[in-house]
């Protein structure tokens, strides 16, 4: 029975009259038809599966034409005094477009200073954008050998061309970018060779006093004594710790040179915060392997990140005037041993969900996610956790995932050991939104899947239809490109940067890419890892999103510049306001 004085709501109305809520809800009910269409359209739901596309990857590095081979200084009688290098790096060296590949060569070993010049040689390879490479080394000037470690590319003097500096053992080269589709050697008239008697490793071009100039940053892994040579050094280390006997490696603090902006450069490591000593030996922390430029903050400045062979990472913060501070981790933050990882991962949290592909939260949830093989144990040095990693969105979704050679290499100097086997086949770890997934390697030939003896790992969209392709180099042996054969048919969208009041490079400017799905964030930075360096283009995986709004710049200055892309599907190139 209805309450005293209510209408009973399932008497209908005398007269077939119509109720007085009718006019009310019928508008609400089409307004929310209306509403759902819209939103499904614009919002189409996405489930979540968890599964990871296949990782398509094709090894075409024969059809290519890339027949480089790293000399790792082994011989029959003779071990390779080390299995750490193998560099590779993408870089349009002649700004036709299309990303070009160098590799730095090792040499025969024994190593002595009057060997340079012979074979082997590094290599330049240029793209004809249909697949193909030819090489160009000869003709570019970049037939020179040495034992060469690490590579990093940048833009020095500001002339719209990329330089290229390598580092190695008993001292570093810069081959400047001559516009014509040749280098020149240097070195001495830049003052950037180091010492000769100094093993470097990796490297990094940032901007460190907001000049609008690259300066250069080095990782030094270790010394020999002046009046020994590098067998000798070899030696000693082999023989261990000796009161009478000759002293093999010693740690020494990073190089910093400033750019002067004619050309040369001034060698002011002491004064930039970076000559930190190890807490537990006194001395400067030992055997550096890479530095990478990361934005971790937000402010537009790139703070450095070094990893080194044993023991914790350390993250320099960019106080904004050439000087750095060492970040420190809370206490619970802190994990002790050599495979630590990166800075304070056990304390981290899952990067925003699609929102920023900031690559230090990239590296660190990647580091938490990839745990040694249970055979491996603590008797190999293991890359990925040295940034032996390049970061790449595969499928294209939105979100950024990361490939490793797996790469693996001796512990230390003092642990070389003959004949270890360090074939390992590389991963992908596909970035589901909630955490990591392995993803399959799809079969066939020439599959991701094969086991190599990975160093450096680069990205680079190979044949302009932004899918971002994989090189992997070796050690002592060919690199291997593959081609990413995804078709998943999401669309794309590629950010070049060219800087007029900060550095040509933009490094620390934040890109936004605006789509009706929501933002899509990254900072350019050089994409340095372990032995490589990947291409400077972003490239912004825009899943099933078929348009972009808007693309919002910050630049390092602070000034925001907004512009309307024509459409997705392509490269677009921005400069910075004057």
């Amino acid at each position: 029975m209805p309450a005293p004085g209510r209408p009973d709501p399932d008497r209908a109305l005398p007269g077939g009259a119509i109720s007085p809520l009718v006019p009310v809800l019928v508008p609400l009910a089409i307004a929310a038809i209306v509403i759902g269409i819209v939103f499904s359209r614009l919002l189409p739901f996405v489930p979540e599966t968890g599964v990871a596309p296949a990782a398509k990857f094709t090894d075409v590095t024969r059809d290519a034409g890339i027949a480089f081979v790293h000399d790792s200084g082994a011989r029959e009688d003779e071990e390779t005094p080390t299995t750490l290098p193998g560099a590779v790096a993408f870089l349009d060296y002649d700004n036709d477009g299309r990303p070009d590949l160098f590799f730095v060569s090792g040499t025969t070993w024994p190593w002595e200073p009057s060997a340079m010049g012979g074979p082997p040689t590094c290599a330049l390879y240029h793209n004809d954008g249909a697949g193909h490479f030819t090489d160009v080394t000869r003709q570019a000037g970049l037939d020179v050998t040495l034992l060469g470690m690490g590579v990093a590319v940048g833009d020095y003097d500001g002339d719209g061309w990329p330089d290229i500096f390598v580092t190695g053992i008993g001292g570093n080269r810069l081959f400047h970018n001559q516009g014509n589709g040749t280098f020149v050697d240097v070195t001495d008239a830049a003052g950037v060779r180091g010492d000769d008697h100094v093993w470097s490793t990796g490297a990094v071009w940032i901007d460190l006093f907001g000049d609008g100039r690259l300066d250069l940053v080095v990782c030094n892994y270790a010394r020999w004594a002046r009046e020994a040579d590098l067998r000798d050094a070899f030696a000693a280390e082999g023989a261990g710790p000796s009161y009478t006997a000759r002293a093999g490696f010693v740690s020494v603090f990073p190089s910093v040179y400033r750019n002067l902006g004619n050309g040369r450069f001034a060698e002011v490591s002491a004064k930039t915060g970076l000559n930190q000593l190890d807490r537990q030996t006194g001395f400067p922390r030992a055997h550096p392997l890479a530095v990478a430029a990361v934005d971790v903050n937000g402010d537009g400045r790139l703070d450095l990140l070094f990893t080194y062979q044993s023991g914790e990472d350390v993250l320099f913060v960019n106080q904004g005037d050439g000087t750095f501070r060492e970040w420190t981790p809370p206490a619970q933050e802190r994990r002790e041993g050599a495979s630590a990882g990166l800075v304070g991962q056990a304390a981290l949290s899952f990067p925003r969900l699609a929102q920023a592909a900031d690559r230090f939260d990239v590296l660190r949830a990647a580091a938490l996610a990839m745990t040694p093989l249970p055979d491996e144990g603590e008797s190999y040095c293991h890359l990925r956790y040295k940034l032996g990693v390049a970061l790449l969105d595969y499928d294209l979704d939105g979100r950024v995932d990361v490939i490793s050679g797996e790469g693996l290499a001796e512990p230390g100097l003092d642990r070389f050991e003959h004949g270890r086997r360090f074939a390992a086949a590389p991963s992908v770890l596909w970035n589901s939104g909630h955490g990591w997934v392995r993803a399959p390697v799809a079969p066939g030939p020439g599959a991701l899947g094969g086991a190599m003896v990975a160093r450096g790992v680069a990205v680079a969209d190979v044949y302009g239809n932004g899918n971002l392709d994989v090189v992997i180099a070796q050690n002592g042996g060919p690199p291997r490109l593959f081609r990413n054969e995804q078709r998943l048919r999401h669309s794309w969208l590629r950010v070049d940067l060219v800087g007029t009041r900060c550095q040509r490079d933009a490094g620390g400017a934040r890109v936004e890419v605006h789509t009706p799905r929501g933002v899509l964030v990254q900072t350019m930075e050089p994409a340095m890892g372990f032995m490589a360096q990947s291409e400077k283009t972003l490239t912004f995986g825009l899943g099933d999103d078929d348009r972009v709004r808007t693309v919002v710049v910050r630049w390092p200055d602070g000034v925001r510049q907004e512009i309307r892309p024509p459409g997705v599907n392509r490269r677009i190139v921005i400069t910075e306001p004057r």
